[in-house]
């Protein structure tokens, strides 16, 4: 699990508050009002996607896209996904120290700014470096997930900002606590916030991780189907799963190998995850302290299903 060391330490929203653009707004009741008339009006963006990319600050869109052949790639301009509505976020040490202004766009209007294809439910976005992340419809719902666009006024073409020592660009999808106070008690929350992101897919989530949901693994107990979870929301950022479900390839190392170790040595496996550092000093994988001797178990269980 993980490869991706301190890569989600870019984003988490303090004291933040946010307004929908365009337009000016005097009060959060204000917004929320218009977030209201919107939602009950039903109005609709389409995205424009084109067939050739023309800058490294494109979206790349694949999967479940109508109109579009499957396994063909379209591309949403930089410029275009400005257009859409936005919320402005004023965020307190973001990025950087001292207050931060972030121009965003919530991946639910992103969604219906999508051609969609019917039975799609989830955005499946994959990073520069092979890191990915799930964000199925009940996380876009209640979470409430955003793509940046702008920090301080300024878009990719003009990332970092000043004080960053790397680039997050061209996209960062994350969530903030001050928006949603549910965030901070999400496990693993760090893992749906990818920075480096060039390319969502829209999925049937029921499609695409079909295989882990029948033969070995049709039947778990509680405690095997939470390890599932960890794996699809947590391990998966860096790993493919078993029969080619969706999954990062930043680890480079395949599910079997991962499987064999589990098996052979728990002990082991499970405070590697825990600290990887403590045991292989050279690691790059995140640590994950917060995870109960139960919870791992399931994930061993998850894990380790398809050898038994």
């Amino acid at each position: 699990m993980g490869g991706h060391a301190a890569r989600n330490s870019a984003v988490l929203a303090r004291r933040a508050f946010f307004v929908l653009n365009p337009g000016p707004m005097t009060s959060r009741h204000a917004t929320a009002a218009l977030l209201c008339a919107l939602a009950a009006s039903g109005t609709a963006w389409a995205l424009d996607l084109h067939r050739e990319r023309s800058s490294p600050d494109d979206l790349a869109l694949t999967g479940s896209l109508a109109g579009v052949p499957a396994g063909e790639t379209r591309y949403a301009r930089w410029s275009e996904l400005r257009a859409l509505p936005t919320a402005e976020l004023k965020l307190d040490g973001e990025f950087v120290k001292g207050p931060q202004s972030l121009t965003v766009v919530f991946l639910s209007d992103l969604w219906k700014a999508l051609p969609v294809a019917p039975g799609s439910d989830t955005i499946l976005a994959t990073c520069e470096d092979g890191y990915t992340s799930v964000f199925t419809p009940g996380f876009i719902s209640t979470y409430r997930p955003f793509l940046v666009l702008e920090i301080n006024g300024k878009g990719p073409r003009d990332w970092p900002p000043k004080g960053l020592d790397y680039n997050p660009g061209p996209y960062v999808i994350t969530v903030s606590a001050e928006l949603v106070p549910a965030v901070a008690r999400y496990r693993d929350v760090e893992h749906k916030k990818p920075w480096g992101v060039t390319t969502l897919e829209v999925a049937s989530y029921a499609d695409r991780f079909k295989p882990v949901f029948s033969g070995v693994w049709a039947s778990l107990s509680p405690a095997t189907s939470d390890g599932r979870e960890i794996w699809i929301n947590s391990c998966a950022s860096c790993h493919e799963g078993p029969l080619g479900i969706f999954g990062g390839t930043k680890a480079a190392r395949p599910f079997q190998v991962i499987a064999a170790y589990a098996a052979f040595d728990r002990p082991f496996f499970m405070n590697y995850v825990r600290d990887p550092n403590s045991l292989v000093p050279c690691a790059k994988m995140e640590p994950h302290p917060h995870y109960t001797d139960a919870e791992l178990a399931g994930l061993i269980a998850f894990i380790t299903a398809g050898r038994q």
